[in-house]
């Protein structure tokens, strides 16, 4: 802007000249739109640098001889061939908009079509397609230049002294904050029209957004196979110090196999199991886990795994998203700290010379660009070999807006929810409890059936019997690994670990393992009792065959259980009464997704019965 206070002379008016006759004959210019380069005329005329007349004049010439030159390319294109060279500039809109406006007929039409904004050019390349008479076309190409021109430099001309004053005034402060907006205007463009095409890449690859998600099916070996990878190599990388995290791969091989939603909740899954065996702050990471997770799914709909550049591209990704998420979690839980030493002592070293921050993401992105290495090179070569395998059983649909939707859908939604948050906040007196589990049963049965609805609070003491069989179903399942965890936690005393070593500690991370995998069957467990009883819902052989319809249903679902329960819990941002609300809400989208699950698992007479 500075510089504005030189222009001068027939080099500027020239410049203007030239770069109005380029626009006017079809050239996009996004960095030089005629509006400014006539306003900046105008400024040169208030500071006194160009001849007014040589500049008005010359501009119309400029104009008027441009547009006529660019209407005769266009007359000769035709069409079809216009359409072919507008599609990738995005501009078929406005010129059909100026089509429609010249075969209303008249100079009139020119003129006023001239002078809309955005309209300009394409009604000149709209003038030469749709065969407009040169005459009447330059009746009307004339007078809207003289009124274009004198506008806008006249504004320039207006304001240009205050302009000139302002900027002679603060100098280069103006200059480098104009340097900066425009700095960011373009990075917001760049990544907004990454950002475009890249949603365009997923919708071509079979992407159907967020909320609506295609659940391929991995083998029921595959499973395990990628949260063991997870385990091992993450306990493997903490019992040697190694200077890596290796707990990732089995993610990234879960999202490349298949999709978003089971990479994503595998990484949650495996750092659950992580926190309550060896690393007990590796929940804390679990959304990072995820968003790895989600990351390598998108990019199957992008066929990142079937070339080079791919491979990289991924790596580069999953790098990115992991420093930059697990950087505020470090400060957060280890005083900026990755936790392991190598990232750690890159941390420490230049903290003293750099902001805490910029330090903190420098040492863990140290450690995050070999770690991602091995797991993407890891996953997606076994993700290969694995491919080739026929999918275990069909893919599976899931629309999650529904289950968040379908309560404010049903008739009188309020009230019935509102009897929800009574029964959870006197959930304490047992009974309504009890009736708040039962009626979750309930509403879980009608979504099987195909009544997606909040039922009415009818029928209490058999909504209270079904919540008392739930209740010890879930106790039942869980004795397992509270007896397991209680006797590690027993044999971890002193006296005894010298006598019988370990095993008080390998007792406890068995226990936790076993309450983990009572949250994977959760939703097996409670489809079973819809549809069979208590009884059915202690049957092994039953819950397995429901992991096995699609256990990347299973797998999802069980995230969802801990997601639901984080955003319920969420609500202590607001009062007490808030975290009650919010909590019995989810736990209706939760019934409502336990209730898809209990359809798309049960055996196929009650999914023939229900079509």
């Amino acid at each position: 802007m500075t510089s504005i206070e030189n222009l001068g002379g027939m080099a500027l008016i020239l410049a203007i000249c030239g770069l109005l006759f380029v626009e006017e004959l079809g050239v996009p210019l996004p960095f030089a739109p005629g509006d400014i380069v006539l306003a900046i005329a105008g400024i040169a005329v208030a500071g006194g640098r160009v001849n007014p007349v040589l500049m008005v004049g010359l501009t119309l010439v400029a104009i008027i001889v441009g547009a006529t030159l660019g209407r005769e390319i266009t007359a000769l294109l035709g069409w079809d061939r216009l359409m072919k060279v507008a599609r990738p500039l995005h501009a078929e809109k406005p010129l059909e908009r100026a089509a429609q406006l010249l075969r209303r007929g008249g100079w009139r039409t020119v003129f006023t079509a001239r002078l809309l904004p955005g309209l300009r050019v394409y009604t000149t390349q709209m003038a030469g397609v749709t065969g407009v008479p040169r005459s009447t076309f330059v009746g009307g190409l004339v007078p809207s230049a003289v009124v274009y021109v004198g506008g806008f430099v006249g504004l320039g001309a207006a304001f240009g002294r205050p302009i000139l004053a302002l900027i002679h005034a603060s100098q280069h402060q103006v200059l480098l904050a104009v340097l900066a907006v425009a700095a960011a205007i373009a990075l917001v463009l760049l990544i907004r029209i990454g950002l475009r095409r890249t949603l365009l890449s997923l919708e071509s690859g079979g992407w159907t957004g967020p909320w609506q998600l295609r659940l391929d099916s991995l083998g029921i070996m595959v499973l395990p196979l990628c949260l063991g990878i997870n385990f091992a190599g993450h306990a493997l990388a903490v019992g040697l110090k190694l200077p890596l995290f290796l707990d990732s791969t089995g993610t990234i091989l879960g999202g490349v196999l298949a999709g978003p939603w089971v990479g994503g909740s595998l990484g949650v899954l495996s750092n659950l199991l992580a926190s309550n065996t060896f690393d007990p702050i590796a929940a804390s990471y679990a959304i990072v886990s995820f968003a790895v997770g989600f990351t390598a799914g998108l990019s199957r709909y992008l066929n990142w795994q079937r070339r080079a550049s791919g491979w990289i591209l991924l790596w580069v990704v999953c790098v990115g998203v992991s420093a930059l998420l697990s950087t505020p979690i470090n400060f957060l839980v280890n005083s900026g700290q990755s936790g392991v030493g190598f990232g750690d002592s890159i941390y420490a070293s230049l903290s003293t010379r750099l902001p805490h921050a910029v330090a903190a993401f420098i040492g863990e992105l140290a450690v995050d660009v070999p770690d991602k290495l091995v797991a993407v090179a890891s996953a997606l070569w076994i993700a290969q070999a694995l491919s080739r395998q026929p999918p275990a059983s069909e893919a599976v649909d899931l629309d999650l807006r529904e289950p968040f939707t379908f309560v404010f859908r049903s008739p009188r939604w309020g009230r019935r929810i509102l009897v929800g948050v009574a029964c959870f906040a006197f959930s304490w007196l047992v009974v309504p409890g009890l009736l708040l589990l039962g009626y979750l049963v309930e509403l879980s049965r009608r979504v099987r059936d195909g009544q997606p609805e909040v039922p009415r609070w009818d029928h209490r003491w058999r909504k209270i019997k079904d919540g008392f069989a739930v209740t010890i179903l879930f106790v039942l399942w869980s004795l397992p690994g509270i007896v397991i965890s209680a006797i590690g936690a027993i044999l971890v005393d002193p006296s005894i670990e010298l006598r019988l070593g370990p095993v008080g500690d390998v007792l406890s991370a068995v226990g936790n393992v076993w309450q983990v995998m009572v949250l994977v069957i959760q939703m097996p467990v409670w489809a079973q009792y819809l549809q069979g009883g208590f009884r059915a819902a202690l049957s092994v052989r039953a819950i397995v065959h429901r992991l096995r319809v699609n256990p990347s249903l299973t797998v999802v679902v069980a995230a969802l259980t801990l997601i639901l329960l984080v955003v319920g819990v969420l609500g202590l941002i607001a009062i007490v009464i808030g975290v009650v609300v919010s909590l019995t809400y989810m736990s209706f989208v939760w019934a409502h997704l336990a209730g898809i699950y209990a359809r798309l698992t049960d055996p196929a007479p009650r999914q023939v019965q229900a079509a």
